[in-house]
């Protein structure tokens, strides 16, 4: 009867690490090794901020770079949380925050493009403050009105 598995041999590596395995108890630490190179992958699948920077060519109009302030200048994005960023740009694209110009920008984003963007504004240096001028962030918002 074929059970395909090939034949005991002395000293079969096979057997040898399942021993092993078995003897030292490395079941557990395979098991969170794997854990932990998984979840070392997903800060490798962070944004791309070369490439980010090519496709906020519409963000920088009103958002602007280190260098240029852009339309709004209390609404620069240069040097923000990447992370923060991303969520509020996905807040935009599912219609949880409304404003009808950044609903139709973000719109056609995917989910790389907006992490791509965000990671561009991060890799950005903190933009000049100007006198008297707060730049609004993400901790200036009101809080949700109480039920």
């Amino acid at each position: 009867m074929l059970t395909g598995r090939p034949p005991k041999r002395p000293g079969n590596t096979d057997d040898l690490i399942y021993n092993l395995s078995k003897e030292f108890n490395m079941t557990k630490p395979l098991i969170l090794s794997l854990v932990a190179l998984a979840m070392s992958t997903s800060a490798l699948a962070a944004g791309d901020p070369i490439a980010g920077q090519q496709k906020a060519a519409a963000c920088i109009v009103c958002h602007g770079t280190t260098g240029f302030p852009g339309i709004f200048y209390t609404y620069q994005l240069a040097g923000r949380n990447a992370d923060k960023l991303t969520v509020k740009t996905n807040k935009y694209r599912t219609g949880k925050i409304l404003h009808p110009i950044m609903n139709l920008a973000v719109m056609p984003l995917t989910d790389k493009d907006v992490e791509d963007i965000s990671a561009f504004y991060q890799s950005l240096k903190q933009p000049v403050q100007i006198p008297f001028v707060t730049i609004k962030g993400d901790d200036d918002e009101p809080a949700e009105p109480k039920k």
